[in-house]
């Protein structure tokens, strides 16, 4: 049954792209550029920015807080694009091999992936300068669009993994447990994500602490900007004014009330002072179940804590081995 399943999405994803277009398949490959801004807002291929992180992490903020630039057009959650990504990269051998045999190589499926992708970007909103698409896990496939997309850039966005476990517990009254299963998931993602990132190389991928950004949005920014090569442009900090003129919000995504209003700095040690019964006791549990919380620097700058003596670098992440996802943190907060 597992294996006619496999072949039914196969079949299907492929007719999905021909009904798509043949030239999704059969157009010469677009000649990529580096990362060059020009005043042509109606240029054919703008290069994409990717956003994500761990979800819950400030993914929606950085990418309302790119949306605004003059430069760059992000627009709302898009969910259509990942799973194209799990199913090039679960496929089973023999459907490979398969393939093959009928003059589907690698290649040609990855180009079509690319085009696919562009394609979905382009279409969601204007043309701009610069593309830009959000879905926290997206990046967990960070190296493979980086093969796919040789001028894209990647912000990875990183926020302390106790305030995620309780932020994601406000929305699906977890237990102990859960918040712990989340933490878990946290590490898995955040190793991978940041190993995926030093892979790729600075000058394409950039992690911003998500504690650092509320502290100090105009140096945090500065940074980013800096990073994407665009110049500076002070909107940036007045995201909450142009929001109401831009169809830029998607009622579906979690964070859309918060990112409407002003940056402030009230909620980052909230889930500190919780006087939840489970919350107090994962507080307490956290340090000793997450190797990672210290290795990122979180516990190391007081209780509550400080994040304004968080270190902007990360260490080396090559030699850590992420822990295994149990079953019941990969339902958590799990979306189609």
């Amino acid at each position: 049954l597992r294996r006619w399943r496999c072949t039914a999405f196969t079949l299907l994803f492929v007719v999905f792209l021909l009904l798509l277009g043949f030239r999704i398949i059969d157009e010469p490959v677009f000649e990529w550029k580096p990362l060059k801004m020009t005043d042509n807002t109606e240029q054919r291929h703008s290069p994409i920015i990717f956003v994500g992180g761990v979800s819950r992490s400030g993914t929606t903020l950085m990418r309302v807080l790119l949306d605004v630039h003059p430069w760059i057009r992000c627009g709302p959650e898009g969910m259509v694009i990942k799973p194209v990504l799990d199913f090039r990269h679960s496929m089973p051998r023999f459907h490979m091999n398969w393939s093959r045999q009928a003059g589907i190589y690698p290649t040609l499926l990855d180009s079509a992936i690319s085009k696919y992708i562009r394609y979905i970007v382009e279409e969601m909103g204007p043309p701009a300068n610069i593309l830009c698409y959000k879905r926290p896990e997206v990046l967990l496939y960070t190296e493979y669009l980086a093969t796919l997309f040789p001028d894209s850039k990647f912000i990875i966005m990183l926020r302390d993994g106790r305030a995620v476990a309780v932020s994601n517990k406000r929305f699906k009254r977890n237990t102990t447990e859960k918040m712990h299963n989340v933490l878990n998931r946290w590490m898995l993602e955040n190793i991978n994500l940041t190993r995926a990132c030093q892979n790729v190389g600075p000058k394409r991928c950039l992690i911003v602490r998500y504690e650092l950004l509320i502290l100090n949005p105009e140096r945090e920014l500065k940074l980013v900007t800096r990073f994407l090569d665009i110049p500076w442009d002070p909107v940036m900090l007045h995201h909450e004014e142009l929001l109401r003129n831009r169809p830029s919000i998607n009622p579906y995504e979690p964070s859309t009330s918060q990112v409407k209003e002003k940056i402030n700095n009230e909620a980052l040690a909230r889930w500190f002072t919780d006087t939840d019964n489970d919350t107090k006791i994962f507080v307490k549990e956290a340090p000793q179940k997450c190797f990672l919380l210290k290795a990122f620097g979180y516990l190391n700058i007081g209780v509550p804590p400080d994040y304004s003596k968080l270190p902007r670098d990360l260490p080396d992440v090559s030699r850590f081995k992420p822990p295994k996802e149990s079953k019941v943190s990969k339902r958590l907060d799990k979306r189609p």
